[in-house]
This record gives structure tokens, sequence and C-alpha cells, in this order.
């Protein structure tokens, strides 16, 4: 008879006293052989030593099941279905497992997912290494707290369907936009969507020093616009007598950065916003949201693109301060803004290279489309 087994039928004579010090001190020693380093317990010796502290563990107190959870955490023998169970437990005696054990497998960790709450979840993505499908149960079933923590984790691994909804999530979620600009998995195209709702601090960062390869981004927009097609003309009939008047223009070789700065000082923001598409090849859609969006950096980024002149985009942002959305046909200018934060915009504008611009352009331009695509899709016929 082995040593380790003699210890064994020792122990399970304890278990058949009742008190709660021999329970304690049945789980101490039936972990002790799990433990020892030296002979281990043979295949058959194991399950049934795992049996008694399935059976015991359900019998002790918190303490001594945590205190039993931290123990089998890195143990790479572990009994697995006692793991499960003791995983399952209070978070004081989950929490150890759940950030360490290897004996919890993927549909493991996503089952306990999907069954608890927030301290479970938060367990989870402390673990050194979280898979793309464990990450997809905790952005589907986790706050924003769960998805903030798993961000902050470079350990952690994402589906695109999950960056995605992070993504999302992020418009209504300021707390959750620095981390998610700090991945480097994020993918280009989610990130310059992030744009329109992050902070001026933020979009600096997507324009300046957000780190993308350059050439798959370059090879994944060529991609993008060959599958959308080339976009025929639209007949004048189907366009405003704005578009018109504005296609015109850009027909005639009339359309530059002079008549940008001419219909603002003329008070004609819609044939601005009309023309501003038109020179970037955008769609009237993101034309409008460039003008509009908050702190004009996204106006920057276009007429960056188009290489105008740094005094002439100083003189557009000048002109459009102060005219809201509501205000568009009218052209009425509100408050100006302060001298610095020009200056600072004026910075940005200097700092972001016109390649960097005209890619992001590109990406705006084949979100809108995907977007109109997806409605005419979906539109009822």
């Amino acid at each position: 008879m082995s040593a380790q087994l003699s210890k064994l039928e020792n122990l399970i004579e304890v278990a058949q006293e009742a008190s709660s010090d021999k329970r304690r001190e049945l789980l101490e020693g039936v972990t002790d052989l799990f433990l020892d380093p030296g002979n281990g317990l043979k295949a058959g010796e194991q399950n049934i030593a795992a049996d008694i502290l399935s059976q015991v563990a359900a019998e002790v107190e918190r303490e001594v099941r945590a205190r039993l959870s931290h123990r089998l955490a890195d143990l790479e023998n572990a009994p697995v279905e006692l793991i499960r169970q003791l995983a399952n437990d209070e978070i004081e005696v989950a929490r150890p497992l759940l950030e360490r054990s290897g004996a919890l497998s993927d549909r493991d960790l996503i089952d306990i997912i999907n069954r608890h709450g927030k301290e479970h979840q938060l367990s989870v993505t402390q673990r050194a290494a979280v898979s793309a499908g464990v990450s997809d149960a905790l952005v589907a079933k986790g706050g924003d707290e769960v998805v903030l923590s798993l961000l902050n984790n470079e350990g952690a691994a994402f589906s695109r369907d999950a960056m995605e909804t992070i993504v999302e999530r992020s418009e209504a979620s300021e707390a959750l936009q620095k981390p998610l600009l700090n991945r480097r998995d994020l993918p280009p195209d989610l990130m310059h969507n992030m744009f329109w709702w992050v902070s001026s601090a933020l979009k600096k960062h997507i324009l300046t020093t957000a780190q993308v390869d350059e050439a798959a981004v370059d090879a994944m927009l060529a991609d993008a616009q060959r599958g959308m097609g080339m976009k025929t003309d639209e007949d004048d009939d189907s366009l405003s007598r704005v578009e018109r008047a504005v296609r015109r223009r850009m027909r005639l070789g009339q359309l530059n950065q002079d008549a940008l700065v001419q219909y603002l000082r003329r008070g004609q923001v819609p044939e601005f916003i009309a023309a501003l598409g038109y020179l970037t090849e955008v769609d009237p859609k993101t034309a409008r949201r460039i003008v509009f969006t908050p702190g004009h950096e996204a106006v920057a980024v276009a007429c960056r693109a188009k290489g105008f002149d740094l005094s002439t985009f100083s003189t557009i942002v000048l002109l459009l301060d102060g005219v809201s959305e509501d205000d568009a046909e009218t052209g009425v200018r509100k408050q100006l803004r302060r001298p610095e934060e020009v200056a600072k915009l004026l910075e940005l504008y200097k700092q972001v290279p016109i390649e960097t611009a005209k890619r992001a352009m590109r990406f705006w331009a084949i979100r809108q489309q995907t977007l109109d695509s997806g409605e005419t899709t979906s539109r009822p016929t």
C-alpha cells in the first residue's frame, strides 16, 4: 500500500465524524495530498479524493471553502468537478478560481458569466488570458464596469462583433472611450467611427497617435470601395436647388477653398456643406455631420485632406463658429470660441498628416455607404 493511499484511507475514516473541526481537518488533509509535490495520487486515488472534497466542501463554512479555493487555484491537477462547484459559489469563494484556475474551460467560464452577476464577471476579466469567446459573453452580459475591466486586460482577446458592440456602447459611456482607443487590437475603421462622439483630446489621439498599419488599412479601404461599387451620378432632378447649383460650379471647375470661404461669408451654409461634400467626395449626410460635429476637428480633417492653406482653414472655422444645425438655413452666427481653443485647433491641423486625413475621409465615406446600403436592403419592397 502506498503512503499516499494510507493517508487517504485515514482521511476517509475522519470523514465518518460529523464535527466541523473534523470536516475542516479532512479538507486540509485531502488538499495536502493534491498539493504534495512528491508522491502524487494515482488516477483512482485522485477520483476518491476529489469525491471526498466535493462532498465535504458543501458542508463547511464559507471561510473554509474560500481557503480551499485559494489553495487549489494554481493547482495543475485540481479536481475539475470541485473547481466548478467552488467557482459557482459565493464570490469570496469563487474569486481565486475565476481569476487563476486553469481547470476551468471556456465553456465553464461562459456558463458562470451567464449564471452569475457582476462580481463573478469582474473576476473572470482578471484572468491572465481571456479568449474571444469568453469576452463575447462578458460583453453581452456585463455592464460598463465589467467591459472596462476587460478592456484594461492586455491578455484579453476580442472578436470583431464584441468590438463593434463596445464601440456602440462607448457613445453613451465616456468611461469606455479612452481604454477602447488605447487597445492595439481595435480595428481602425471602428476607431474612426468613434471620432464623432469622443472628446477633442481623443479625436487628436485618433488622428495623430493611434497606431495603425497604414498599408493594411489602405488595402482594407480599397477592398471596401470595390465591394461598394462605383456610385453613379444622381440625376439633376433628384437633387435640391442648392445641390444642383453647387454641382454646376463643380463641373465648371469653380469649386475650391476660396469658393467655400465665399459661401460662408455670404451666410450660405447649405451651399458650403454641399460644396464640401463634392470637394471631399463624401455623401451629403457625412458632409453635414462634418460641419456640425462640435469642436470642428472633423472640419480640420476635411480641409487637411484637400490640402487647404492654414489661413483658409482658420477662416472657415471662425466663420462656422456658432452656426448650429438648426440655424443652417439662415447662417446665423452665435457665440465665438475662445482664442486658446482656436489655437489648439490650428495646432492639430498642422500635426495631422495629409495622408491620415485622406484615410479618415475614406473611412467616413465608406461607413455612410455601408449604413445606406443596410437601410436599402432592410427596407420592405
